[in-house]
């Protein structure tokens, strides 16, 4: 292992031994990156420890992805090491399957960062995944009037005009 990979790998090494199976995966991606895949609500813990244990201070986004699979999931990237006293920041993602698409639900990380507030409603307006324990699922980015139960960023979502396109390829 390179020398630049020692502290991403003590962190790995670390959670692995903190947490056992709870870890579905844990690996370093590359300098200055981990992942991480639990089970929900696991991730509450992970980050929870994550902030006492590296003082974890900045969450800088919450991806939502429509996998191959058709699950649908959440990414939790954050910085757990302040880039302080010399040091740089390491940055993990915490990755969440929901179990069901039809109902997709995870546990909100808005009582361990109200910062989550904000990229989990993005993730409910666009994915339809329901954070719980968020206190404020409202639109975020889709006008008011913009149907319910519809989801732009899901596989599935067709635009009128690719509807139409594609009803005209399947007539030749």
């Amino acid at each position: 292992m390179s020398k630049t990979l020692q502290d991403e790998q003590k962190i790995v090494d670390t959670l692995k031994s903190q947490f056992g199976k709870k870890l579905l995966e844990a690996k370093v991606q590359r300098e200055r990156r981990i992942f991480v895949k639990v089970a929900n609500p696991d991730h509450l813990e992970i980050f929870s420890f994550a902030m006492k244990k590296w003082k974890a201070w900045y969450l800088t986004a919450v991806s939502s992805i429509d996998k191959p699979d058709g699950t649908l999931a959440a990414v939790y990237h954050f910085d757990i090491r302040p880039p302080f006293g010399g040091q740089v920041a390491i940055s993990m993602n915490l990755m969440i399957d929901c179990e069901s698409r039809e109902e997709p639900k995870l546990a909100s990380l808005y009582n361990l960062i109200n910062g989550a507030e904000y990229f989990e409603r993005e993730a409910h307006d666009l994915m339809g995944i329901f954070f719980e324990g968020n206190p404020n699922l409202t639109r975020l980015i889709l006008p008011d009037s913009f149907p319910e139960g519809v989801y732009p960023l899901r596989k599935d979502f067709l635009l009128e005009i690719q509807k139409e396109e594609q009803a005209k390829k399947e007539k030749k």
